[in-house]
């Protein structure tokens, strides 16, 4: 498909999926991409954070239940906004399904032990279908939730770094970010200028840059 579908995922939940599906969403709206969501994931935590209807973007729900895989395909192509972002459910199918469309996906993870295991899960998932696409999707490491100006979060980068995968910097537990869902309005439009702002929009510009690259590798 010719979109361009960054998918958003973790094999474990409670990483942040939601905040940073609807973040990057947000900043990319706000640079005046044609962006919409998707929630996939059946709690529908990105439609609950879109309900007041503040958000500058459509927010898209289609769940990955119980219903066969190419039937949430189609529904999945039929979007019309030519960069989409997938919110999707952390389990094994949810995630081979979005990561096998997506050009690129971000995988947040929290200083735990068992964040890391779920990313190393994760990255297996993705390798597989890298396998079959050529290396496709790219992917973005996140370290989401922390400081990384202390001992915990460098760890945690130092973890993530061992992968051999693209790491962001760290994206804080910011008190921005629960206000902007208690708002239903994005971090970019609540927090502008601020420090979550500002971690958003440095994913954002090495997002973009992915994309580039991986729309140069489709091409060729």
């Amino acid at each position: 498909m010719d979109n361009d579908l960054i998918a958003v995922a973790q094999r474990k939940g409670g990483v942040g999926k939601t905040t940073l599906a609807i973040s990057v969403a947000a900043e990319l709206c706000q640079r005046g991409e044609d962006v919409s969501l998707i929630d996939s994931d059946p709690q529908g935590s990105a439609c609950q954070w879109a309900t007041p209807g503040n958000l500058e973007f459509p927010v898209y729900e289609i769940p990955l239940a119980d219903q066969p895989i190419p039937f949430w395909v189609r529904e999945v192509r039929k979007v019309p906004e030519s960069c989409i972002v997938i919110d999707t459910a952390p389990n094994d199918r949810a995630l081979g399904a979005s990561i096998a469309l997506s050009r690129l996906v971000l995988v947040p993870c929290t200083p735990s032990g068992l964040d890391i295991e779920a990313t190393v899960r994760t990255i297996e998932i993705i390798n597989a279908v890298r396998a079959r696409r050529h290396g496709l999707p790219y992917l973005i490491l996140v370290p989401n939730r922390v400081d990384g100006r202390i001992l915990e979060g460098r760890q945690l980068v130092r973890e993530l770094t061992e992968f051999g995968e693209v790491v962001a910097s760290t994206i804080g537990d910011r008190s921005a970010f629960v206000r902007a869902f208690s708002a239903g309005q994005s971090v970019a439009e609540l927090a502008c200028g601020q420090a979550a702002d500002h971690e958003i929009q440095l994913l954002c510009d090495l997002v973009v840059k992915c994309l580039a690259v991986s729309q140069r590798v489709s091409a060729a």
